[in-house]
């Protein structure tokens, strides 16, 4: 089995991120790590090996990634541009946002339909990882999440087109969503221990497309976490986004066509939410024909055994 890598991203200034410095210290209190040659924002990269030769690096920043892409994206691409993975560390916020959750998403911004590549199986691995380690440590009163497709550079007046512009699989990984819980040790335990598990295995689920719903969707969270039958994460796109001309006009398919193929192994098939608008199931159905897989209603996806996927 070939050596795999990763990198993770810390912002390690807690008046920016409540978030990021406690998982780090937590991964350098319990794992064995040494310095590299590279150098970001004047810290020395950090690198662990794993009993499988499979090597985690670890970047300390000033500022969270997303708030200053445009000045960290060149590093990215000279020193991480080949990894299989890449995450971002921090804190889940927003209004309603959900507390005592510990949340995983893939990068895209749907709006101008950039999507960062999609790595299914560490993706999955992570995602499951998070829930393992969750149950290890009793860390009853949280719940891992997927979460929607998006970048949070967007929120920082960063340019959509910067998504495209690194080859790296992206995910965010955070806890949510107060100040209580981005300070709970036990969470950020769970998190350093899982980052660790992208590798894990390299047994691939099926890759659905999720479409439809709202942000934080039960039903493809469940899914990617079942025991025994689970699917891949990768991009989720919700109805709130979906739902404009971009998605349902003339040139949808196009654009759907450009998330699909951002996606390691292409995708098995397309869930669907039942209240997806009418519109946007038709592209569906014809892309889902254009490839050769199954459309899939979002309540059949409850028993991902029972569905196409696992009868083929």
């Amino acid at each position: 089995m070939a050596s795999k890598k990763a990198v993770y991203f810390f912002c390690i200034d807690e008046s920016k991120d409540e978030v990021a410095p406690k998982v780090l210290g937590k991964i350098m209190e319990t794992f064995e790590l040494t310095e590299t040659d590279i150098e970001v924002d004047g810290y020395k990269v950090l690198k662990y090996i794993d009993e499988a030769s499979n090597e985690f690096y670890f970047v300390k920043t000033k500022v969270v990634i997303c708030a200053d892409y445009s000045s960290y994206l060149p590093l990215i691409n000279e020193y991480f541009e080949d990894f299989d993975i890449a995450a971002m560390v921090n804190w889940h916020g927003g209004q309603n946002a959900p507390d005592k959750v510990l949340c995983i998403h893939t990068v895209g911004d749907l709006a101008s339909a950039r999507y960062s590549r999609s790595n299914p199986v560490p993706s999955t691995n992570l995602a499951r990882a998070l829930e393992h380690h969750r149950e290890r440590l009793n860390l009853e009163e949280f719940k891992v999440t997927t979460e929607a497709t998006h970048w949070s550079g967007i929120v920082y007046d960063g340019k959509s087109e910067w998504i495209e512009e690194s080859k790296l699989p992206f995910l965010d990984i955070e806890i949510g969503s107060t100040s209580e819980s981005y300070n709970n040790p036990v969470a950020a335990s769970v998190i350093a221990y899982a980052l660790m598990d992208a590798f894990a295995s390299e047994e691939k689920a099926p890759t659905v497309l999720y479409m439809g719903g709202v942000h934080f969707e039960d039903t493809i969270t469940n899914a990617v976490l079942h025991k025994s039958h689970p699917v891949s994460l990768t991009h989720i796109l919700p109805s709130r986004w979906l739902e404009n001309e971009m998605y349902m006009g003339e040139d949808a398919r196009d654009y759907l066509m450009k998330c699909i193929d951002s996606i390691h192994g292409s995708i098995d098939g397309i869930v669907i939410h039942e209240k997806l608008k009418r519109e946007i199931k038709d592209h569906v159905e014809i892309i889902a024909e254009i490839l050769s897989i199954p459309v899939i209603k979002r309540k059949a996806l409850k028993s991902p055994e029972s569905t196409v996927l696992y009868q083929q």
